[in-house]
């Protein structure tokens, strides 16, 4: 389970959404390359992360986070 997000300008709990795709490409992800630097250096190279939206009920900011 994620910890709980909190919205960066007003400090609301972040509410997990979906992603709807509009074309027939397909879903999103987020793919590490093998690199030595960079915020994904943590992740393997052979990992895919998926984009996960959040959105402050308060502000509507909306955050993508990447996960496994």
């Amino acid at each position: 389970m994620v910890a709980e997000r909190t919205c960066p300008d007003c400090g609301e709990q972040l509410e997990e959404m979906e992603l709807q795709g509009t074309d027939a490409i397909g879903e999103l992800s987020i793919v590490s390359e093998a690199s030595d630097d960079g915020f994904l250096s943590s992740v393997r190279a052979d990992e895919i992360l998926t984009p996960v939206p959040y959105v402050c009920p308060d502000c509507r900011r909306t955050l993508l986070y990447a996960e496994p």
